[in-house]
C-alpha cells in the first residue's frame, strides 16, 4: 500500500484499482469528517458539543457547479437570473431558459465566416468580443504563441471559437462548445469568442448608446447645477444687509 502525505490528507492506493484519501488532523479533539452531499458538493463537517457545522464547502454559489448554464452560457452570481448567453448567442431552449432551468446552454445567432462560406455565402470576416475578468471555459487546447500571434492563429483556424492569453499559461483557445465560464467581479482573464462580424456592429451599438447615455447626463448635470449655483447666487445677492 502506497500513502503519500499532504496537507493532512493521504492518498491510498492499494495497488488493486482502488484509490481513496484520508485525513489525519494534528489536533486529535477535532473531530470531523467530509461528506459529498445530494447537489454533487463536496463539504466539511465539524462535530462541536453535539452540533454539526459546515466548516468548508467545496461549492460557494451555484456558478460553482460544473455547466451550469450550459454551452456558450456564461454564470454571475451577482446577477439575476445568474445565467445569461453570451452576446451573439440566444438560448437553445426558451422555454426551459425562461424557467430557470439553463443547461440547454445557448445557440449562435449568426454563423461564421467559414460557416456562410461553405452554404455560398460570403460577408465580411468574423471578429472577438472580449469578455473581462472570466473564468475561462474547460478543455483548452495550449499552444506556446505570444499573446498577438495568439489572436492570429485563432482567426486563421475555422475551427477555433474563441482564445485567451495567460503569462503564466501561454496561449489558450477553443474548438469546441464553451462550458463552464462564470464572470469574476475581480481577477479572471480576458476571454475573446469569435462572432460574425454583424454581431460586432451589434456590440459597437450598445457601446456607442451607453457612451451617448452617459454624456448627455453629465451634460444635464452640468447645466442643472450651473443653473443652481446662479439661483444660489441671485437669492444672496437680494438678501437685505
Amino acid at each position: 500500500m502506497n500513502s503519500v502525505y499532504l496537507d493532512g490528507f493521504s492518498f491510498v492506493d492499494d495497488q488493486d484499482g482502488n484509490f481513496y484519501l484520508t485525513f489525519d488532523f494534528a489536533d486529535k479533539a477535532v473531530s470531523s469528517y467530509y461528506a459529498l452531499n445530494s447537489q454533487g458538493n463536496l463539504v466539511q463537517k465539524d462535530l462541536n458539543n453535539g452540533r454539526e457545522d459546515t466548516g468548508w464547502s467545496a461549492l460557494l454559489t451555484e456558478c460553482d457547479v460544473y455547466g451550469n448554464c450550459g454551452a456558450f452560457g456564461t454564470c454571475n452570481p451577482k446577477n439575476s437570473p445568474i445565467c445569461s448567453c453570451f452576446q451573439g448567442f440566444e438560448p437553445n431552449n426558451t422555454k426551459e431558459w425562461n424557467r430557470g432551468n439553463w443547461t440547454s446552454g445557448c445557440v449562435r445567432r449568426t454563423p461564421l465566416q467559414c460557416e456562410r462560406v461553405n452554404t455560398g455565402g460570403e460577408g465580411k470576416k468574423d471578429g472577438f468580443l472580449n469578455l473581462k475578468m472570466m473564468k475561462v471555459p474547460d478543455i483548452a487546447v495550449w499552444s506556446s504563441a505570444f499573446e498577438n500571434k495568439c489572436r492570429v492563429q485563432c482567426l486563421e483556424n475555422c475551427s477555433c471559437i474563441a482564445y485567451a492569453f495567460d503569462t503564466g499559461i501561454g496561449c489558450m483557445s477553443w474548438t469546441n462548445k464553451l462550458i463552464d465560464t462564470q464572470q469574476f467581479s475581480s481577477s479572471g482573464l480576458d476571454l475573446y469568442i469569435r462572432v460574425a462580424y454583424s454581431e460586432l456592429g451589434k456590440a459597437r451599438d450598445v457601446k456607442k448608446i451607453v457612451t451617448i447615455t452617459v454624456i448627455t447626463g453629465t451634460i444635464f448635470l452640468s447645466i442643472c447645477s450651473y443653473l443652481l449655483w446662479m439661483w444660489m447666487a441671485k437669492q444672496k445677492c437680494n438678501i437685505p444687509i
